[in-house]
This record gives C-alpha cells, structure tokens and sequence, in this order.
C-alpha cells in the first residue's frame, strides 16, 4: 500500500515519525516537516514502517547524503539531514525519551557544534566474511548481518580505508578465511582498528574464532605504515560480541595511547575509550563543570575505564575511588595514574553494584554505564550514600531516563540535561544530567 505522509519529528533510531489513519508510521530515512509518498512494508497491530518512494515537499533539513552507499550501509542513520539540523533533532529526541519514559520534564540544553562532523571515529570494527574468490570486510547492511563490503567510509580516519585493504590482501595470501556466521566456520572474525592521538599509531586487533593465526600474516601486518600493534583476540562461541575475553600481542605493542585534555592515556586493545577524541574533550569539560569541584570532595566514579574522567578531575578534588569490572582497563587506569602522578585516585577492579556497598560515603557520584544503564540496586546504592551530586553521563537517552526515574523516586531531582554529539551523522548522542538531593538548589 502506497500512502502520502507528513513527517511530524525524527524518534529515537532515526527513523521519522508519520500517522495515517490515527496508526504510528516510521518512515527511515525521512526529515521532519516533509511530504512524501511511502509504501507500507510493514505493517503490525498498533504502527507500521514504511520505505519512501519519493519526497514530495522536502524538509528545509534535506541535503544530499556525500555517501553513495549511505542506505544501504546500516552504519549512519542522519547524512541526509544537515548537520545543523542533526543536533535539533538529537536535542528533541532525547527530550521526548526522558519525558516518555521516565517522566523527567527538565529542559535539554542545545547540542552544540564543537567538532568535526567526518572522519572523527578513532576506532572501527570490520565484519569479515567469506566470498567465492576471497574475503570481504565491511560493514553490515542496514538491518541485517549480510556483509556490505564497501572501499571508503567517511566516519572513520582515511588511514583507515588503506590499512583494511592491506589487511584483507594479506589474509588473503596467508590462506586464512572469513568466518560465516550460518555456518560457523572460517577463522576471520573481525578486523578491528585504532587510531592514537599522541603520535597517530595505529593499532589492528584481528578476531579469530580459533587460536590459530599464520605469524607471517602478523608480522606483514606490522610492516604496514603506521602501525605500531597487532592483537589477536579469540571468539570461538556463536555471539555477535566483537572481542573476546582474552588477547594476545602477535607484533609490536599492545596498546596506543589518547590525550584528552593535555593529559595522556594508555588505552590497551581490548579497552574502552571515547571514539571521538575532540567530543570527548568536551564530555570532560562539561563534568567537571557540573561537578563544581571545591576541593575537599570525595568522589566515586563507577564504569571509570581506563580512568579518564577520574584522572582529569582528580586535581580539583580530595580523593577520587573509581569502581570498573575490566581488568585491563584497570590495569590501563593504574600505569595512567603512575605516568601522570596521581596519588589521590584509588582503582578497584570489580562489579560496581558489588563493590559500592563497600564505600561509606561519597559528595559526588559520577556514572558512566555502557548502553544498557544502571541496574536498579546500583541506583539506589548510589542514593543510599546521599551525595551531594550526581553526573551520570549517558550513551542512551532511553535507559538514561529510566535510571533518572529510579533516582529520583529515591530521592533526587534532575536540575540539567547536557547533550555532546559523540557520533555525528548517526542517531547516536551521548548525554551529561545532573542531580542533586530532592529540595536542592545545588543539584
């Protein structure tokens, strides 16, 4: 069925969102404001998605996407909105997540424009697959995990683009495969790359689904220009994780480093870091403003990493204990902290619903989970200490405006809601809320 739409705003997942005989319709790839006419390809109880077969009254929004492949690739979800009109529509989707679901009314600040909006990832991860004459590595096309193997991306450094190619012609040589998920077979998982921005190394972890990997390919790997590692990572399970729990240094180094603030940070293989090093310089910037420091605080920092935030904000406070359940970033967190000369942060290695129930108070509370949030007893642990802030720094408007209804049915109020554009020309947006104890002015 062929129907004409208007497109009342963009949603969470980039998709617009249009009615049509009072059903919910979400049209991808489509721009607030627009006419178009789209066929129903989908059709449920209560909303239905349907593919545009052509724009009738364009959005004032509208460009044309510098992607050939944008569409097809399921790695960008806004290249066809300019980039002005990006951060409008993050700023309103993340409003509408925190008022839909956890009922939170604070206005969202302004995204701002403080970085580039190309070639800003220094990390990328490769699916690789087997062909009828070779290996593909790529990207996956857009909802499924069928390979799409394209030469360029425009997000991530143009190093990048030739480092894969060299890769894939060396695997290739070696006799090694891609590996098929059907099927379960082939070796070659992943080509992950890193980028540092201390001194530009690049960093090639290869996920392998056996131990085994030809040591030549290795060493041809680290002769490629720029590249100061290669990390192998094991994945023999049938799972869409991308790395596994242990790696090996097959060539060169096992880790780069990023600086962020004039402070550097060993950031090992299998380590998580910001991808967007110039956002994240703003992320720091933005809590510590929201986190006041006066001088005398004790701070907990919980998802710390390889202790980034603990480190640039540990200067301005008493004492910073930072709580992360990844041994490597930790161990990663700790040479941090002994390169810069840190002696006020305390690295614990361990769950962090586990480990704070050991800490008998905190003025300041400082959250980053990954995407699926907090879980509930954390929150309310977090609570329980009854700190004077709390700045929890989201990857996800929707688990972030669950977990700010949990903490303020415990007792705190939300007093500001902070976007940063982590991930331009996607729908992704990373998040800063504060809050303060219920009645607070000092949130």
């Amino acid at each position: 069925m062929v129907v004409e739409l208007l497109i009342d705003k963009l949603v969470q997942g980039g998709d617009g969102l249009a009615t049509h005989d009072g059903m919910k319709v979400f049209v991808p790839f489509s721009a607030p404001q627009e006419r178009v006419r789209a066929r129903i390809v989908t059709q449920k109880r209560d909303y239905a998605v349907a593919e545009i077969e052509e724009v009738i009254e364009p959005s004032p929004l509208r460009v044309a996407p510098p992607c050939p492949h944008y569409g097809v690739c399921g790695g960008c979800q806004l290249q066809h909105i300019n980039y002005q009109g990006q951060l409008v529509v993050k700023k309103l989707y993340v409003n509408e997540a925190l008022q839909r679901i956890g009922q939170v009314f604070v206005p969202v600040r302004n995204v701002t424009a403080e970085a580039e909006a190309w070639h800003y990832r220094n990390k990328t991860q490769y699916p690789v697959g087997p062909t009828g004459n070779g290996m593909a590595m790529g990207f996956f096309k857009r909802g499924t995990h069928d390979l799409f193997d394209i030469p360029v991306c425009l997000l991530h450094p143009v190093e990048f683009d030739r480092l894969r190619e060299a890769i894939r012609a060396i695997l290739v040589a070696s006799g090694e495969t891609g590996y098929s998920e059907a099927r379960h077979d082939g070796n070659i998982r992943h080509v992950v790359l890193r980028q540092g921005t201390r001194d530009g190394g690049l960093l090639a972890i290869i996920v392998t689904r056996t131990p085994q990997f030809d040591a030549k390919a290795a060493e041809l790997i680290a002769e490629q220009p720029g590249v100061t590692g290669v990390v192998q990572s094991v994945v023999p399970a049938r799972t869409n994780r991308i790395m596994g729990p242990q790696t090996s240094v097959l060539a060169g180094s096992g880790h780069l480093h990023q600086s962020v603030l004039n402070k550097t940070f060993q950031v090992s293989a299998p380590s998580f870091f910001q991808v967007n090093i110039q956002q994240a310089e703003e992320l720091c910037r933005k809590i510590l403003k929201h986190v006041a420091p006066r001088g005398d605080e004790l701070v907990l920092d919980l998802y710390s990493g390889v202790g980034m935030i603990s480190l640039l904000i540990a200067p301005f406070v008493q004492q910073v204990t930072a709580i992360e359940a990844d041994v490597t970033a930790v161990e990663d967190a700790r040479t941090n902290a002994q390169t810069q000369a840190v002696r006020n942060v305390e690295f614990i290695c361990g769950d962090a619903n586990r480990e704070i129930s050991r800490v008998a108070s905190a003025d300041v509370v400082i959250l980053d989970p990954p995407r699926k949030g907090c879980p509930a007893d954390t929150l309310r642990r977090i609570a329980a200490l009854r700190p004077r802030r709390i700045v929890y720094v989201s990857c996800n408007p929707a688990t972030l405006a669950r977990d700010l209804a949990t903490l303020e049915q415990s007792g705190y109020t939300t007093h500001e809601i902070e976007p940063v554009d982590m991930f331009p020309q996607t729908f992704h947006v990373e998040v800063i809320a504060r809050l303060g104890p219920l009645g607070s002015a000092d949130g």
